[in-house]
């Protein structure tokens, strides 16, 4: 029995549950797999069933009388987890061992010590992870390599369907902008405390070649004329409503520094690491190209941007901003305070405004009226009544009322969530955690009060 799938991956060690309000040991023990699948796993599924046809191939009998382990066969496939025996860890292996399921639950702070040890095990990708529990070892081998270009493209030329299962009777939202939009890496070095994409699909990004791109973008208006589904269609052609990933301006970034070496927990924070190469100007003539095939109206980014990354090439942010934005651009600030945005991982309130300064005088330039939209967060690990009102100020002042502000909810892997369980800092500093549904409700509620006041006044 094999898990896999992000749910798996990020409990592949012991996790706070949100919804038990428990700790939770690995999914492999609870769930008595066999191994399980981390991270986006294509070639290590592909791997895992070689082995298992060779053994079939050349142990039929055993196989079938069940008396072949494949966790046994497949020890050193690289993005799986098994149990083992420390017996039979070779001692040379390069190792990092967590801090044991019952350490965490006697003292919680060794959370945030497991959760720091396996960011550092994903992005060094060099060692096995090791995690005693219950008198049971679980192994996280090295994960997976990353999917070069060239895999990157023959996966994405798959016919992928771009419709809902029939299972499903009901219409889903997100699929009408699912159906024109195009994925063009993955992967993600921002490292925010709260988000599981670096733990599951690494701190590198992936990326598709211009060419992958614009093929996919060929058989979509192929199909779109074939089809005359005018629903989708702008007045003069398809209108694509994204060409990105996590962020659309780290298409094709790459890091010039040697990973197993690298001990940040995020590329881009406190401030841009020197061997982040991003690639903006690359990606601007690739929208470019998109936007003048034939066919297609408009080309626009609606995953957004890394606006500290954008303010490190200026003529590339006027081109999204004039050239690729359709009214609004989404930007993931999550906070305003700078207390706050520490713990998150996130830049300081500054950059954003003189982000949005730059924003607005790129706007003016361009003749065009646009709108920020802002990702938001409230109840977030350290966050005080006191910061939402601040943030509820800082909002009002500059006329924004923003529909929906996300309500922090631990996410099993991540540092923001280890923070929320042990009530401490990754410095071992007391926090507020606001817990109950009543403290929750009420952070929620301060920014709403400061709409309405701005509404009022």
């Amino acid at each position: 029995v094999l898990l896999g799938g992000i749910e798996a991956s990020l409990r592949r060690a012991s996790h706070y549950d949100f919804w038990s309000d428990s700790l939770r040991k690995s999914i492999l023990l609870d769930s008595k797999a066999d191994i399980i699948v981390y991270g986006m796993g294509e070639s290590t599924l592909l791997e895992l069933a070689r082995r298992a046809e060779e053994l079939q191939r050349n142990q039929p009998e055993a196989w079938i009388e069940g008396k072949i382990s494949l966790p046994e066969a497949c020890r050193d496939v690289k993005g799986i987890v098994f149990e083992g025996k420390d017996s039979s860890i070779p001692k040379r292996l390069n190792t990092i061992r967590l801090p044991s399921h019952q350490e965490i639950l006697d003292d919680p702070k060794f959370l945030i010590q497991a959760t720091t040890a396996l960011e550092t095990q994903v992005h060094q990708g060099c060692r096995t992870a090791l995690q005693e529990t219950d008198g049971r070892l679980v192994v996280m081998t090295p994960p997976a390599p990353f999917l070069a270009e060239a895999e990157m493209d023959r996966l994405y030329s798959l016919p992928f369907a771009r419709a809902s299962h029939p299972s499903y009777a009901q219409p889903i939202p997100a699929l009408e902008m699912l159906k024109t939009s195009i994925t063009s890496h993955r992967g993600c070095g921002g490292g925010c405390s709260f988000c599981s994409l670096a733990l599951h699909q690494g701190r590198l990004i992936s990326s598709r070649s211009e060419q992958s791109i614009l093929q996919e973008l060929r058989v979509m208006l192929k199909k779109e004329n074939s089809a005359k589904h005018s629903s989708r269609r702008g007045r003069r052609g398809l209108a694509i409503s994204d060409i990105g990933g996590p962020t659309a301006n780290r298409w094709q970034t790459r890091c010039s520094f040697n990973p197993e070496t690298c001990t940040r927990p995020s590329c881009l924070f406190p401030t841009i690491c020197p061997g982040f190469r991003s690639q903006q100007q690359k990606h601007v003539e690739m929208l470019r190209k998109a936007k003048n095939e034939p066919g297609v109206s408009q080309v626009r980014i609606a995953s957004g941007m890394r606006y500290d990354l954008g303010m490190k090439d200026r003529d590339a942010l006027r081109a999204y901003v004039s050239e690729f934005t359709g009214g609004q651009l989404k930007v993931a600030p999550e906070h305003t305070s700078d207390s706050v945005l520490e713990l998150m991982r996130k830049p300081p309130r500054g950059l954003l405004e003189i982000f949005l300064s730059n924003f607005l005088e790129m706007c003016k330039q361009a003749g065009k009226e646009q709108y920020v939209v802002p990702y938001l967060m409230s109840c977030f690990p350290g966050c005080t009544d006191g910061d939402m009102r601040a943030l509820g100020a800082w909002l009002a002042a500059r006329g924004w009322r923003p529909q929906q502000v996300q309500c922090f909810i631990p996410t099993p892997g991540t540092l923001a969530t280890a923070m929320y369980y042990s009530r401490l800092d990754p410095d071992g500093n007391l926090l507020y955690i606001a817990r109950s549904d009543a403290e929750r409700l009420r952070q929620h509620q301060i920014v709403e009060m400061a709409k309405v006041l701005h509404v009022e006044a």
